[in-house]
């Protein structure tokens, strides 16, 4: 009785006939779809672990599949067989996937695409469906239309010949999602990251820009359904909206007492979720759909991709620096540095990004192929959670990594790593994002320059947080991807702030973090070089702080401006460094050759205070936190070296 109350109220506001809205599942059904004769309705649950198919007219539920992560991304196709993928993670940490096929009619399913590395991804074409993959597509019959998909910051349109072309027609977006052709073929729409849904013709034209919502679905072809963006701060409220074209319709069609995700639309119907419950709820509207197309019947035909992207398989990370834009939910913690005299604001998003953009670097080198969520630092990169996890399974990756530091929030601040992954503790919901954290975390650890409290530790989110039965994090939410949330260390223990400042001290964790991805992989020495790193502190000075407790080395102050000088085993001048005014007394020398080194450190009027000889490794890092005392007395000048 509620429901038709509520459905009622919005009836009125959103064109909604009354008595319209229906429970089609309780409970578990995520990104629900529909068939064109609403028959049938396909759902998962949250993890993914199983795709569901309900006669909607019986009542009767099938399990579709429930190996390979079969959910979230399946498709019904005009000829009423329903098209998904599933994935399989290989020994050396690659993701291969394969095209499937189910006949709800005889309870079939067929593999129609052999698995392959890289995105794969079934796309509902003007007369057929596609199977896309980066090296080999299935096509259910050998003329399927026209269709359009997404890949990075980039639209691809195919027409019936099989030419592709590439458009670009919105710049400077952190990369494209969702795209579909109208009912009518003449228009393509997608949402640009952080820039909204857009409409244009096939030229790449933009016909309309219709804000920030996500998941949008052709109603016919004058309008569309989506859902909020909750990084969208107009629109508040997770709800599903209908909107016009021409841009003068923008109405809630869910009830607002509901957080109402993943809409889907066929027949005139849409299918919707209840963000947390995954009950599926159905309504329709008193607007004319769509009318469908043909479908066409025909011999199957699968090609290898001419020029497919990449040669050898090889990892794929997906890179996702935490937060953006300095907006409200980018933690800021105001500090006083001495060395500085004067106030440096941190935000956590700029040391994400600076880490974020060292480790696509350092992984680039090393041979890995990687994709990053964000390159700058504005507003429009602090993108939806949810934009976060469909980009990363947009691209095709064997990981998903995002990057943090944490924070207690309280005076008893502490200093550690920590690993997040969806699920419970030890029990992971995706394979192999446990064995992921522990590899990163226990490298992490092993980071001499920093002075942890406690332990490295990896966690479920699920354990981890008490925000209710399975919710845990946003941005692991919904990823089938093996992934993890690293949060590096902790920004408000004060010393490691002052560290988080020095843009060197930032690359070193994602340097650690690469060791930890080399590891998972199976990839270890992929650099033949090495890193050599360490802090400088006075013996004999103390670091006073009254709002919080310090530990170990942290208890003495930082050096400020001195200068280390390295030598190779040559003699030869390597590298000059000069130690930064912000209260760190960080050093990082990178990309060392292997070699014996000399390491000499000045201070004041540049007078040799300590020299040392350092052995580097391949792939490695080798430590060496030094100490001045405040009357120490310099060395005596030794020969000159050549330069």
């Amino acid at each position: 009785m509620p429901l038709l109350c509520l459905c009622a109220l919005c009836a009125t506001a959103a064109g909604v006939k009354p008595g319209s809205m229906e429970m089609l599942v309780d409970s578990c059904g995520f990104f629900p779809q529909i068939s064109d004769d609403g028959e049938w309705l396909l759902y998962s649950p949250t993890d993914a672990r199983q795709l569901m198919l309900k006669n909607l007219s019986t009542g009767v539920v099938k399990t579709v599949s429930s190996v390979g992560y079969p959910g979230f991304d399946a498709i019904f196709g005009g000829d009423g067989k329903v098209y998904y993928v599933t994935q399989e993670r290989k020994k050396n940490g690659l993701v291969y996937r394969t095209g499937h096929c189910y006949d709800p009619a005889t309870s079939k399913d067929k593999v129609v695409l052999n698995p392959q590395h890289g995105r794969v991804q079934a796309i509902r074409a003007t007369a057929g469906v596609v199977i896309n993959g980066e090296r080999q597509v299935y096509q259910s019959s050998k003329n399927v239309g026209v269709y359009a998909y997404t890949r990075g910051d980039a639209l691809y349109i195919v027409d019936e010949s099989g030419t592709t072309r590439m458009l670009q027609p919105v710049r400077d977006s952190n990369g494209y999602l969702w795209a579909s052709l109208s009912p009518d073929g003449s228009k393509v729409m997608f949402e640009a990251a952080s820039r909204g849904v857009v409409v244009c013709g096939l030229n790449g034209t933009i016909i309309a820009e219709l804000g920030e919502f996500l998941m949008p679905s052709w109603y016919n072809n004058d309008y569309i359904i989506a859902m909020s963006n909750a990084a969208n701060s107009f629109y508040k409220g997770q709800r599903i909206w209908l909107i016009s074209i021409d841009g003068e319709t923008f109405k809630p069609i869910s009830p607002k007492e509901e957080r109402a995700v993943q809409p889907m639309t066929a027949g005139g119907k849409v299918v919707y979720t209840a963000q947390y419950s995954g009950q599926v709820n159905q309504l329709e509207l008193d607007i004319a759909p769509a009318i469908g197309r043909d479908f066409a019947i025909g011999k199957s035909k699968t090609f290898k991709v001419k020029n497919p992207e990449g040669g050898k398989d090889v990892p794929r990370v997906f890179i996702n620096p935490g937060h953006g834009g300095h907006d409200s939910d980018d933690r800021h913690v105001p500090t006083w540095v001495i060395g500085a005299r004067d106030t440096l604001h941190y935000y956590e998003s700029n040391s994400n990004l600076t880490k974020g953009l060292a480790l696509d670097e350092i992984l680039t080198n090393k041979g890995y192929e990687t994709v990053l969520s964000r390159t700058t630092n504005n507003t429009e990169d602090d993108l939806d959670l949810f934009e976060i996890v469909s980009l990363a399974a947009n691209s095709g990756a064997d990981i998903f990594f995002a990057i943090h530091s944490n924070a207690t929030g309280t005076d008893t601040r502490l200093n550690f790593p920590l690993g997040l992954y969806r699920g419970w503790d030890g029990k992971p919901v995706v394979d192999g994002s446990l064995k992921l954290s522990e590899a990163v975390m226990k490298s992490l650890e092993r980071n001499e320059v920093t002075v942890w409290t406690h332990k490295q530790r990896s966690n479920g989110d699920w354990s981890f947080y008490d925000w209710g039965y399975q919710v845990g994090l946003g941005v692991l939410r919904y990823n089938k991807l093996p992934g993890m949330l690293s949060e590096g260390s902790f920004h408000d223990y004060l010393p490691e702030r002052e560290r988080l400042f020095c843009d060197n001290y930032c690359w070193l964790e994602a340097w650690n973090q690469s060791l930890g991805i080399d590891e998972y992989f199976g990839r270890k020495g992929k650099s033949k070089n090495g890193v050599i790193a360490g802090t400088v502190r006075w013996s004999d000075r103390e670091r006073r702080d009254d709002d919080q407790r310090l530990f170990g080395e942290d208890q003495l102050k930082p050096v400020n401006g001195a200068l280390l000088r390295l030598y190779n085993g040559r003699g030869v001048l390597s590298r000059i460094y000069t130690l930064d005014n912000r209260d760190n007394g960080v050093f990082v020398f990178t990309d060392l050759p292997k070699d014996k080194y000399k390491l000499e450190l000045y201070y004041g009027d540049e007078e040799l205070y300590e020299t040392l000889k350092i052995k580097t490794k391949k792939n490695d890092t080798v430590y060496k936190n030094l100490k001045l005392k405040t009357d120490q007395k310099p060395k005596k000048s030794k020969k000159k070296k050549r330069h």
